[in-house]
């Protein structure tokens, strides 16, 4: 495979540069048509380098999005299409938009279980404040919206049937 050489004084192509060396001519057409000018000394830099040969400036930029690079003349990212015309400003949002779901979502989850938590704590004291809160008798107990008192000790002369024994299979109160 023969090397390439320049169109106007047929020099070797070093393979850095759009124009030739020692013409200054570019090497080819297609080369020219897609080459990519330095930011800061307007040199024709080849395709697919990422400083000018010339001066050393880069002539890619890198995507705030994808990582990917693409030469500085370009209105978007090649890798992701991303305009780079306010990217940083958009990934800023999009990050703060990222972290915001993830707080919600992490409240949401805390926060189903410290209701639970706080479920069952009161759960608990309710049944504590039922369950012990008389004299250390556990057939006599109250809470706070009313009373209530059992008293085993003493006998039943109302005439109620409190499902006893008393030949009533229903286990109900039967009111005489």
């Amino acid at each position: 495979m023969a090397t390439p050489t320049c169109s106007s004084c047929g020099a070797p192509d070093d393979g850095e540069f759009v124009n030739c060396k020692f013409c200054q001519k570019a090497i080819s057409a297609e080369l020219l048509a897609s080459a990519i000018p330095c930011p800061r000394c307007r040199a024709a830099c080849r395709w697919g380098k990422q400083k000018c040969g010339a001066c050393g400036s880069w002539i890619v930029v890198s995507c705030v999005f994808c990582g990917a690079l693409s030469p500085h003349n370009q209105s978007a990212c090649l890798a992701c299409q991303e305009p780079f015309q306010g990217a940083i400003e958009r990934k800023q949002a999009r990050t703060q938009q990222v972290q915001h779901q993830q707080n919600m979502q992490t409240a949401g989850v805390v926060g189903n279980i410290g209701a639970s938590f706080l479920g069952a704590v009161a759960g608990a004291a309710l049944t504590n404040s039922f369950y012990h809160h008389g004299d250390g008798d556990s057939s006599s107990w109250t809470s706070e919206t009313d009373d209530f008192v059992v008293n085993t000790n003493e006998s039943d002369s109302g005439g109620s049937d409190w499902g006893g024994d008393s030949g009533d299979s229903g286990g109900g109160w039967d009111e005489g």
